[in-house]
């Protein structure tokens, strides 16, 4: 490589925690060492804030934070750094196409995650697992008055998702962004927004190069960020189409694939 890492950006989910939602010991003693290198560590995820704050304290660096795939920049002590939203007629658009089909649909406003209702399985599933707060709202949510940073819709899988997908892009075009950070999940976002820009007006903020950043993920919604680093390393748990934009396949995230890649790309 033509110079050193000096930022590392890693995704959360399917990534830097495992099949059980926890950062191993193995990772994060790994993760320690680089940074007392002096070698900047970021969680580049699709998740809110109000998420992904608890796993940078369990790491117990002072850093930043990218999240909704880029959407949200937070500073060291949670400030906005910068902050992109839905169009709010494209929004309002989604979410009467999400209502006149009956399908499920969350919004994600100021950092606080509304459902229609909370008991539906969806809502109960992702709370569940993400282990954050439902805010309830009926009828409402297809009313915001404020723009959604993001809307997520929670499909029967892989064929499901994709099918809606490239049905948003033929109706949107470049006025959304469309992604997945799992099979069963559409993500719709500002058009300015992925991982890959979110990491390059990071790194700018830090005056890190990109050639020295090495991103590690395994979702779709990390091709961009993989694509743009100096280093770009998938996890063999990744879908192809994400193997495919790597330079380096690590183990699968129950094998600490991000301590095998800083161990190797890093600490040797």
């Amino acid at each position: 490589m033509s110079s050193p890492i000096k930022l590392i950006a890693t995704d959360l989910d399917g990534t830097l925690l495992n099949s059980l939602g926890k950062i191993s010991e193995r990772n994060m003693e790994v993760l320690t060492k680089a940074a007392r290198l002096g070698v900047s560590i970021i969680i580049n995820t699709g998740r809110m804030f109000a998420s992904a704050k608890d796993f940078a304290s369990q790491l117990g660096f002072h850093m930043p934070l990218i999240c909704y795939n880029g959407a949200m920049l937070r500073g060291p002590n949670g400030e906005i750094l910068s902050h992109l939203t839905l169009d709010m007629d494209i929004a309002r658009q989604l979410l009467s196409m999400f209502r006149e089909r009956g399908m499920y649909v969350q919004s994600y406003i100021d950092d606080v995650l509304f459902v229609k209702d909370q008991n539906e399985d969806e809502a109960q599933d992702y709370m569940r697992f993400f282990g954050v707060k439902l805010h309830p709202i009926g009828d409402d949510i297809y009313s915001p008055q404020s723009a959604p940073t993001k809307l997520l819709s929670v499909t029967d899988g892989l064929e499901q998702s994709h099918e809606l997908k490239e049905e948003l892009s033929r109706l949107f075009g470049t006025k959304l962004y469309v992604t997945s950070s799992n099979s069963n999940f559409v993500e719709m976002m500002n058009p300015g927004v992925n991982k890959g820009r979110g990491l390059t007006a990071m790194a700018n903020m830090l005056t890190i190069p990109m050639e020295a950043v090495m991103a590690i993920g395994d979702g779709e919604n990390d091709i961009e960020m993989l694509r743009l680093s100096g280093i770009g390393v998938a996890m063999q748990n990744a879908r192809e189409i994400v193997k495919e934009t790597a330079n380096y396949i690590a183990p699968t995230n129950d094998e600490d694939g991000v301590a095998w890649a800083i161990e190797k790309f890093v600490l040797s």
